[in-house]
């Protein structure tokens, strides 16, 4: 994508001081568009110490900032059309669904589990300890029906700005 090619450390700076904000101004401003977003950010000390390392080239973004840039100095950005624009909106939704989908288990994980649910008790188990694996598993399709829950809700919330367009 052409446009997260153009937060080089140069426009950062440039983009920056342009609004006449100083370093913790700028990490002020993203830490909003993260909140805005729901996107997870550093820490607003630790946005100052990185944000002159990235203007002055010395460490590159993540993408997750160089999307949060271009939502905070939209129009900015070598003029972004709606299309770019949007299309950052949705690296970012995307990015915001493969964070969820990472914490969701993996399928050998979960093979293991359903054998394990599913094997017959050996002699040698007790009634306490057959109750305990039980709980452990009720606890576990707890977690992992939360977790396609909010997949669930950020893949509607995606349907719902596909039907606006």
């Amino acid at each position: 994508m052409r446009v997260l090619a153009d937060v080089t450390g140069e426009n950062l700076r440039q983009w920056r001081e342009s609004k006449g904000w100083d370093v913790p101004r700028m990490a002020r401003e993203l830490r909003k568009a993260a909140r805005d977003t729901g996107e997870d950010v550093a820490a607003h000390h630790g946005l100052v110490k990185m944000i002159p390392q990235w203007e002055r080239g010395g460490r590159a973004p993540r993408e997750r900032y160089r999307l949060l840039y271009l939502k905070v100095f939209e129009g900015m950005a070598g003029g972004l059309s709606q299309s770019m624009a949007a299309g950052a909106d949705l690296v970012v939704r995307i990015a915001d669904i493969r964070s969820y989908a990472a914490g969701l288990p993996a399928p050998d994980e979960i093979r293991t589990l359903e054998a394990a649910a599913l094997a017959k008790p050996r002699k040698s188990m007790t009634p306490a300890e057959i109750r305990a694996r039980a709980a452990e598993a009720i606890i576990h399709l707890r977690e992992v029906a939360a977790k396609i829950a909010e997949l669930s809700a950020l893949l509607g919330d995606d349907a719902v700005g596909e039907a606006e367009s």
